[in-house]
């Protein structure tokens, strides 16, 4: 979602809260009631299956009051607000309400009918606005909508309006969820949302912090390419290089939310091109671990590198040029699981 608009909601000559319009919503206790405009929804739909991840490239309470526009032609479930940043800004961590759960909100095109949707405030291109107590709330919610809904607590049903440049994903949508999954062009929440946060709230005994080769936490030299012809790669594309004898690596840095022992999951595509003894150096609380990984074979999958004691903060896993089988090595994805 859009919306370039100002902090605060002005009515009259002075500055109100949400909270002061509006009252308790009866779908989810925790949540302000503060309705779109009417009408601006559907009241049927294909059941709610899963649920839509938006930033609002914008304010909280600004938002809340372009849904309330009558030449608003859109609409959203819920929205949360990021930062409060001056003294008439609702809290970080307020949630509003504008549909009912019941209903359809219109945010996400030809997925309108088969899904639930919250906005957060903030821009993609900042991670500032993606705050702890945005994290806490929205978490929390997206676990009530998934229990009222009977949805699975994962990243198959808990989604970015970005989703579809996970080719994984739009695999699993296409064949089980209903919808095209292709239809959106948004690109929110963007490379700065941390779902490995989101879903730890979402599911607490579970903790998996995912990192691609798209996100402010991947990071290479120049002499990787991108590629994007591989059809099992991880979102819209990877990167590689060719083997050679010198520190290069391509590197993924988790941020961890807690110690403990995790399993190290690596993606990447297949080929025969690719060199047969990768080197995945793993950072562990006990120092590094490589793993070699035939990139030849059992590709376009989470591919486990074993489990280890990790500290909290930032891991990394790099995927290194310097092996002696000839090829091309290929960085995609990594993520780590609790």
């Amino acid at each position: 979602m859009k919306l370039h608009l100002g902090k605060t909601l002005a009515i009259g000559a002075g500055v109100l809260s949400v909270a002061s319009m509006a009252n308790a919503s009866a779908d989810y206790a925790p949540a302000i009631w503060n309705q779109a405009y009417s009408g601006h929804w559907y009241t049927s739909g294909n059941g709610h299956k899963f649920a839509v991840i938006h930033d609002m490239e914008g304010y909280y309470l600004s938002t809340i009051s372009y849904f309330k526009q009558s030449g608003t032609q859109a609409s959203v479930h819920y929205c949360v607000n990021g930062v409060k940043d001056s003294s008439s800004d609702a809290p970080a961590g307020e949630l509003t309400q504008m549909v009912l759960e019941a209903y359809y909100a219109w945010h996400v095109l030809c997925w309108n009918t088969h899904c639930v949707g919250t906005e957060h405030e903030g821009f993609a291109s900042n991670p500032a606005w993606y705050t702890t107590a945005m994290y806490n709330t929205s978490g929390l919610l997206q676990r009530h909508l998934a229990d009222h809904f009977g949805f699975p607590k994962d990243r198959n049903h808990i989604v970015g309006h970005d989703e579809k440049k996970n080719a994984a994903w739009v695999t699993y949508a296409n064949a089980n969820l209903g919808i095209n999954a292709t239809c959106n062009s948004h690109t929110d929440p963007g490379p700065n949302w941390n779902w490995g946060t989101l879903m730890s709230v979402v599911n607490p005994s579970t903790v998996t912090v995912q990192v691609d080769n798209a996100n402010a936490g991947f990071s290479t030299s120049a002499n990787w390419a991108t590629g994007t012809s591989a059809t099992d790669k991880f979102g819209a594309d990877y990167r590689y290089r060719s083997n050679a004898s010198l520190s290069d690596a391509a590197t993924f840095t988790g941020n961890l939310p807690s110690a403990g022992t995790y399993t190290v999951y690596v993606w990447y595509p297949a080929g025969a091109n690719r060199s047969s003894s990768t080197p995945f150096i793993i950072s562990t609380a006990g120092g590094n671990v490589t793993q070699t990984v035939n990139q030849q074979v059992t590709g376009g999958q989470w591919v486990s590198q074993g489990a280890y004691s990790m500290n909290a903060g930032n891991n990394t896993v790099e995927v290194s040029c310097w092996t002696a089988a000839a090829g091309v090595v290929v960085a995609d994805a990594v993520k780590w699981v609790k």
